[in-house]
């Protein structure tokens, strides 16, 4: 599905990272667009070359975000990018297949992010992911922050080490792993259990929902298990991030036994 916001925008480091141009973006859009990872755009599209990115990028469910000159010209390193930039991804992504075939544990754990807009947030879920040893890091096409330099920096290193997944269904995603017997968790600060309550030793996906909305309702129905970090001070919940290392050390914490 085409994203179209206003967010803020990683200045992409090095310079390689990004295509700018028209012509360059509708040739790499031809050519590579599995190497494309989000488009930005000026907010007058009105010229007939950057409406055709607009509809091969929609067809091709590459997202998409509107931006000023300014926040162009830092992406692409020059004034003259002629209104549309396109990040290019600089990580090898793993097909749910190649990580399920060849487990890092005996037990997989698997984290997946849905729709996570902050890449503070993604990379260093990325980095707890690495440091507990996780089997790979599910990220939904289309769906929220790009892999970018700041996840690259918020990450410290670990984005070179864990298997980063690209899936177009989380539903679709979820029924699979439920079918090859995985526990499916999430988290809800009014969730009956807690964290700790729950055998983390078994094949399990961490479902982490996006920061504001939280779980979707296609989500919530497929999780097996629905848990609360308790909390004792004055704050009624934790940054996704946070929640996520909590939990994963919890996973790891069990499984050293």
């Amino acid at each position: 599905m085409d994203r179209t916001d206003h967010a803020e925008i990683p200045a992409p480091e090095p310079r390689e990272q990004v295509v700018y141009g028209r012509n360059a973006v509708i040739e790499l859009l031809q050519s590579k667009p599995e190497s494309v990872e989000k488009i930005y755009l000026q907010f007058n599209t009105s010229h007939p070359k950057l409406k055709e990115i607009v509809i091969t990028a929609r067809r091709l469910k590459i997202p998409c975000g509107k931006a000023r000159m300014e926040k162009l010209t830092l992406i692409s390193g020059t004034a003259k990018n002629q209104g549309v930039c396109a990040l290019l991804t600089s990580v090898t992504f793993y097909t749910l297949d190649e990580v399920l075939a060849a487990p890092r544990n005996s037990s997989p754990l698997l984290v997946i992010l849905q729709g996570l807009e902050d890449p503070h947030n993604v990379g260093a879920i990325i980095r707890t992911a690495e440091a507990v040893a996780a089997d790979s890091v599910i990220m939904i096409e289309g769906k929220g922050a790009p892999i970018s330099a700041t996840v690259h920096k918020a990450s410290a290193g670990a984005l070179s080490h864990m298997r980063v997944c690209k899936v177009k269904s989380l539903v679709k995603t979820l029924d699979l792993l439920h079918e090859r017997g995985f526990s499916i968790v999430a988290a809800d600060m009014e969730a009956e259990h807690n964290h700790t309550d729950i055998d983390w030793k078994r094949p399990t996906v961490l479902v982490m929902g996006a920061e504001g909305k939280g779980l979707g309702s296609e989500t919530r129905k497929r999780c097996d298990q629905i848990v609360r970090i308790p909390m004792a001070g004055c704050v009624e919940s934790l940054n996704v991030s946070v929640a996520a290392g909590v939990m994963l050390y919890e996973a790891m914490r069990q499984r050293l036994g």
